[in-house]
């Protein structure tokens, strides 16, 4: 995207810590028993990034300065189901100046080994019940990662040999960053996001990070213009939205929408059960957090909604949009969900890692349908 004129300003760390100071005391997570507001979330952030620049993680070079399809950036992988610890692992990472990288919980050893090797992976955040697996992945690795980070899930398994336990690194870890660390933040810095493998083995699409926010998720005024500043963002993040990805965070789609949330100020909404797709939760958090937009991927997660609220309609009345990416969702169920929820808007959105996003089909409550390309 070249021809900008604006700093270079324009990337994840830089607009939350400038959100956080604006609004320090609304809701940024949304996670069974936890409430974490903007300031919380910056502050374990924070502590995050201390603890892997710490273990000597962080940027290597510049970008632009050799071939622009290397990462100049260690590698963070985030082997995890969705929780407060997923989001706060991007966000740290990207504090560091680190890479972090979506991995599929789904894989096998052998699938793993592959991701964690393709990535040259220098830090793991993992959920302990992923421990037996990725204990066996390391003994494979061409080079054993600087640091694990283990996040406790009450699945029983101790802690693998070397690795610290998530939260107490965070406590040891100082609350303020080094100044020259956040001077150094760019929008040139990395968002790294790995395919699932469909037509071949997993590849990682790589993002500057202000191409990504502008192209992908829409960070933008509403003329289609870009940022003057950081200043000028905050001041259209008001905070009134509440977002619930219903998909895996590990999904691009699913993390697309956490980031465009947080972009506007608002709280992402993590149902109860994560580690499964159960509609029952999904409804039952999107009502009792007061969610404004749910994101599913197509009919794989729509008829099981559709057949929850067939069965047990919602009264979850602050809901306004459905947003589905990574899948097709049909007519029928667009058309049933419109039905069933009454008064929300649907937003069948087109696109993909590699190109962000590309258009978008909306359906309105009284089922006027436009296609924003």
């Amino acid at each position: 995207m070249g021809g900008r004129t604006i700093p270079n300003w324009l990337n994840v760390a830089t607009y939350t810590e400038a959100v956080s100071e604006a609004q320090p005391e609304r809701d940024a997570i949304l996670f069974r028993d936890r409430c974490l507001s903007w300031a919380d979330v910056t502050e374990r952030t924070r502590r995050l990034a201390n603890v892997l620049a710490e273990a000597g993680l962080g940027a290597r070079g510049r970008f632009g300065v050799g071939p622009r399809w290397e990462s100049v950036h260690d590698q963070v992988a985030l082997y995890m189901h969705n929780g407060n610890e997923y989001l706060e692992g991007m966000l740290g990472s990207w504090k560091a100046r680190c890479a972090p990288f979506n991995v599929n919980y789904r894989y096998v050893a052998d699938e793993l080994t592959y991701l964690l090797d393709d990535a040259s992976t220098r830090a793991i955040i993992y959920h302990e019940r992923f421990a037996p697996v990725l204990d066996e992945v390391l003994e494979r690795l061409r080079e054993h990662p600087r640091l694990l980070l283990q996040v406790a899930d009450g699945s029983g398994h101790a802690l693998l040999r070397g690795a610290l336990d998530y939260e107490a690194a965070l406590a040891g870890a100082a609350a303020e960053l080094p100044a020259d660390l956040v001077r150094a933040w760019s929008g040139d810095d990395l968002y790294l996001c790995y395919t699932g493998g469909t037509t071949g083995m997993p590849k990682g699409a790589m993002w500057r990070q202000e191409d990504f926010l502008v192209a992908a998720l829409g960070v933008r005024r509403r003329d289609g213009s870009e940022y003057g500043d950081v200043q000028e963002l905050v001041s259209e993040a008001h905070g009134n939205v509440r977002a619930l990805p219903a998909a895996p965070l590990m999904h691009g789609a699913a993390h697309w929408n956490a980031l465009s949330c947080w972009s506007k100020g608002g709280c992402v909404v993590i149902p109860d059960h994560p580690e499964h797709f159960d509609p029952r939760d999904v409804l039952d958090a999107a009502a009792r957090h007061g969610a404004t937009s749910l994101l599913i991927v197509g009919d794989p997660m729509a008829r099981p909604l559709i057949d929850e609220l067939e069965s047990r309609p919602l009264r979850a009345g602050s809901l306004r949009h459905v947003l589905s990416g990574g899948a097709v969702l049909s007519p029928k169920s667009k058309a049933r969900l419109g039905e069933l929820l009454g008064g929300v808007t649907i937003l069948d959105v087109l696109g993909s890692t590699e190109s962000g996003r590309q258009g978008v089909a909306t359906t309105t409550p009284g089922g006027l349908s436009l296609i924003h390309i």
